[in-house]
């Protein structure tokens, strides 16, 4: 070994954050101020130059205070995690669920996020209240039902706020964090990357007799990984590996999609919680059951669905519609050509490339840029034909919640024009029925610290009639689940559906 190499090493091994550095990314290593600002500064140029939204919901003097104020709350080196916590609130003004922040790919392959310890209760988030529906502690008298008042001293209402400022919603409702923080742990992710608490934790709660009392629950810890065997295992054939394939694909559509036949055999289940691309066979195959099976009544389950493939939810509507119809009114943009921009380095070129092949050029109307998709994508804007095969012509019967985002919000949206007789059932969707941001999703890389801006550079306008701007498809029978229900999975919106159903036909 040469001399100076041996003295770096060395040097290295005398040093304290010597482990860190040889191992790799150092999740606790401090950006500087002057870091911390270029990469503000360059997050904010870019949204100010391409997001559609950026003014939409906050007005842009309003905007513009929360960028100074944020820009001046950079007096202190931050960790990658804080640096997040700092910019989270100041996404969130802008009011686009598709504007997000994500780590470094160095700080995710690092597997610098896995919790050490777990909550040992779930609760259900609602209006800033939370209860516990499940409990996991050691403490068998945290009564299911319970509602939270106070977590470590801190109100629930201020950890609810503290979360809601963790994920960025479409405009003005609630439903779509409120989703997140009940489906995806993101009341656990503010516990432990926010307030940093390892447990034990001293709630103060109210039983479900009204009664209030405190009590301390310990963590729960992390699951053990299973342990590695040494033996090698089998390599597989070619046909078991196709065979495997297939298998994995069919799982994967089976959960999101789902028709079934209830008992009357005139009612009828589907289920379609996301739209992806090649789909257009298994709705030819639905339809087509539905209608060699003479059902009148098609409860279709669209809660969960964050959207997808422009083309699949043409290809559903086109069932659906009474006539030829509309999807989407217009697609639009601040510039005449987001793809032709001063950030190109920090763009993720693959999703520049989507964009070439997606869209074509635009025209200008009024201060915006409109845009038609490319030939070979297919027509997207504009009046749709109808299927000429096995349209639905019953009574339909439409579940949305929180989760209904992004274009599975612009499907209800769109649908409701479509067939104005559709009963929606559930909540109010968490994408806005004017529409969204969206078109192409591009990824901002900030060069310092490597964090990753999620924003759309076009926003998508449904073709709805009279909509309340910032809020989503309001359903015509609204479902509110309770604590009770939620621990025991009820599906009130379903049971809500089949009573509508019911009430229908003894009245012929």
């Amino acid at each position: 070994m040469k001399p100076y190499v041996y003295l770096l090493l060395c040097l290295l091994a005398s040093n304290q954050l010597a482990a860190q550095f040889l191992k790799g990314y150092n999740p606790n290593r401090k950006l500087s101020v002057k870091d911390l600002r270029a990469d503000f500064r360059l997050m904010r140029a870019a949204l100010e130059e391409l997001h559609p939204s950026l003014y939409w919901y906050t007005p842009r003097d309003s905007m513009n205070a929360a960028f100074n104020q944020t820009l001046a709350s950079l007096n202190q080196p931050l960790t990658e995690q804080e640096f997040i916590n700092r910019l989270y609130p100041l996404i969130c003004r802008i009011r686009c669920g598709h504007t997000q922040l994500e780590h470094s790919e160095d700080y995710k392959s690092a597997g610098n996020r896995p919790r050490l310890v777990h909550l040992p209760f779930d609760v259900f988030v609602r209006k800033g209240r939370a209860w516990v529906v499940a409990n996991t502690s050691t403490d068998s008298t945290l009564a299911i039902g319970s509602e939270l008042l106070s977590i470590n001293g801190v109100p629930i209402a201020e950890i609810i706020r503290t979360g809601l400022n963790t994920w960025n919603g479409d405009g003005y409702n609630q439903t779509w964090k409120e989703f997140f923080l009940n489906e995806y742990d993101v009341f656990e992710d503010v516990c432990w990357w926010v307030y940093r608490w390892p447990g034990p934790y001293t709630l103060s709660v109210l039983t479900p007799n009204g009664t209030r009392r405190t009590l301390t629950v310990a963590a729960k810890p992390k699951p053990e990984e299973p342990k590695k065997t040494d033996e090698p295992a089998r390599k597989l054939t070619d046909e078991e590996e196709k065979a495997l394939a297939r298998e994995k694909e069919e799982a994967h559509k089976r959960s999101y999609l789902n028709l079934r036949l209830l008992n009357d055999s005139l009612t009828a289940v589907l289920t379609v919680n996301a739209l992806e691309y090649n789909d257009e066979e298994y709705y030819r195959e639905a339809f087509r059951t539905l209608t060699r099976k003479g059902v009148r009544h098609l409860i279709l389950d669209i809660r969960r669905n964050h959207g997808g493939d422009v083309r699949i939810i043409n290809n559903l509507l086109s069932y659906l519609a009474d006539t030829s119809y509309v999807f989407l009114q217009r697609v639009i943009a601040k510039v005449p050509n987001p793809g032709k921009n001063r950030f190109k380095d920090q763009f993720d070129s693959d999703l520049t490339r989507s964009y070439f092949a997606t869209f074509g050029p635009s025209r200008r109307i009024g201060q915006w840029y409109y845009f038609d998709f490319r030939k070979e994508v297919g027509r997207i804007t504009g009046y749709q034909r109808v299927a000429r095969h096995d349209r639905f012509r019953g009574n339909l019967y439409v579940l949305i919640d929180g989760g209904t985002f992004s274009n599975g919000a612009n499907f209800a949206a769109a649908l409701r024009v479509a067939r104005p007789r559709t009963v929606f059932i559930g909540r109010e969707t968490g994408g806005t029925e004017l529409g969204c941001g969206g078109g192409t999703n591009q990824k901002l890389t900030l060069p310092n610290s490597n964090i990753v801006l999620q924003f759309p550079w076009m926003r998508l306008v449904t073709p709805s009639r009279n909509p309340v701007d910032g809020h989503g498809v309001m359903p015509d029978f609204p479902v509110e689940y309770t604590p009770d229900a939620i621990a025991h999975r009820e599906d009130l919106d379903l049971e809500k559906a089949l009573s509508l159903i019911k009430r229908e036909t003894s009245l012929r």
